[in-house]
Order: C-alpha cells, then structure tokens, then sequence
C-alpha cells in the first residue's frame, strides 16, 4: 500500500495538470513557495493541515480528495 505523502503528491499533482496548471500557477492561487510545491508532488514534504486545505483550494478539489483519490 502506497503511504500517505505518496499518494498525496501523486494526487495533488494529477489534480494540478487536470486544470492544466503549473507549479507556478498553483503556488499564487495557494501562497506557497514554488519550490515547496514541487516538493509536495514530488513527495519530499509531509504538510500540515493547512497546508492541506491550502492546495485543495487552489486545485479546485476537497481535502479528502487530496488524501484519498481523485474520482
């Protein structure tokens, strides 16, 4: 089974290149730092829970969907 940073950043970045943004784009929409966003989707991150719900709404998508799969 895939643990939980895993498939966060695997999750964080599909939902990012379905809006068909870059890592650029997601950190304005978020305020987080480009460098940290790539260290999400690249699973080099553990974030907190704001930083959650931070990307969630910058990626249009739940929380939930972030830590659990996208539909």
């Amino acid at each position: 089974m895939e643990d939980a940073v895993a498939t966060f950043a695997r999750n964080a970045a599909l939902a990012r290149r379905r809006l068909h943004l870059t890592q650029e784009d997601v950190s304005g929409r978020s305020g987080i730092h480009p460098t940290e966003v790539s260290r999400i989707e690249n699973g080099e991150r553990d974030v907190r829970v704001s930083t959650v719900f931070r990307l969630a709404a910058a990626l249009e998508v739940s929380p939930g969907a972030l830590l659990d799969g996208l539909p």
